[in-house]
């Protein structure tokens, strides 16, 4: 008997399966099986002055630019069953997604209308955003933009961070990437599972990277001291200037590069099982430079 009703459980989800892989190839939006009606976009102003936004969101995808009057506003999507509880404390602009009970086919197989957020802030403000499965991406623009802080958590959602100075930056994801270009920060804070981390144009006191499974790339970067740290993943990197220690970690990856100077500029540590064009070990002049994969090659050059 209880083969038979797990036999009969199987076949259902493969006939759902294709049936929703049918309409689909025949241009059938699977959006509208979700309830809770069309979204509505809805705009708000803030009514006092903003030093700190507060984020927390589910599926929407959170874009932040820069305001060109010096006020703060956003547009957000909404319908019956997601809204968007907004309110201002004491210099806090806090936005929350508050999601109703889904009825329908739409909830039995998990069909969500995502929508968007859209901020316009100006400078100064301090940032602190989370979601769930929608993209965060903040972007200065050409002109740029600075904030005290950018704190930025998501679980299955990329970061995206551009054109932006700040003093501490960190951003983690569980499930996708992080990309950073054109920051400057007194620290840079980046972390993933299982997604790569790309870096171009950034400059920092200290940068942290770790990723689990996925490569770090890094171009045009600058630091006072630089650790990465991947499990599975390659570490890649040009343009690279560090000036006090620079660490390169990876279990089953290689660490390919080229660095500034001379070898005999840098403490060398370095460790493979593989191919390796550093030395083992070399007292050199003052940048610490370590260098270690169990399972890959390490091909590191000196400009000079």
């Amino acid at each position: 008997m209880k083969k038979t009703v797990k036999v009969a459980v199987a076949v259902l989800i493969v006939g759902v399966v294709v049936m929703l892989a049918g309409f689909a190839m025949a241009g059938f939006d699977l959006n509208a099986l979700a309830s809770g009606g069309t979204l509505v976009s809805r705009q708000y102003e803030a009514e006092g002055d903003v030093t700190e936004l507060v984020v927390a969101d589910r599926n929407a995808d959170i874009i932040i630019t820069p305001s060109e009057d010096g006020k703060v506003r956003l547009t957000c999507w909404e319908n019956e069953e997601a809204t968007y509880d907004i309110r201002e404390q004491d210099g806090m602009l806090y936005i929350e997604k508050v999601e109703q009970q889904q009825n329908g086919l739409g909830a039995w197989f998990g069909f969500h209308q995502s929508g968007k957020l859209e901020v316009e802030l100006p400078a100064g403000v301090a940032l602190d955003i989370s979601n769930d499965n929608g993209a965060v991406q903040v972007d200065g623009g050409d002109a740029g933009i600075s904030f005290p802080t950018v704190t930025i958590a998501t679980d299955n959602g990329p970061i995206a961070v551009r054109n932006v100075s700040a003093g501490a930056v960190a951003l983690g994801t569980d499930n996708d990437s992080v990309t950073v270009e054109n920051v400057t920060a007194e620290t840079l804070n980046a972390e993933t599972d299982n997604a790569p981390i790309t870096l171009n144009g950034v400059q920092a006191g200290t940068i942290t990277l770790r990723t689990g499974n996925d490569n770090v790339r890094m171009e045009s970067v600058e630091a006072d001291a630089l650790e990465v740290v991947t499990d599975n993943g390659d570490v890649t990197f040009g343009g690279l200037t560090v000036r006090e220690s620079l660490s390169l970690q990876t279990d089953k990856g290689d660490i390919r590069g080229e660095l500034p100077g001379q070898m005999r500029d840098y403490h060398i540590e370095s460790e493979t099982d593989y191919d390796n064009s550093l030395p083992t070990l070399l007292d050199g002049e003052g940048i610490f430079l370590r260098a270690v994969t169990n399972n890959g090659d390490i091909d590191v050059t000196f400009a000079e």
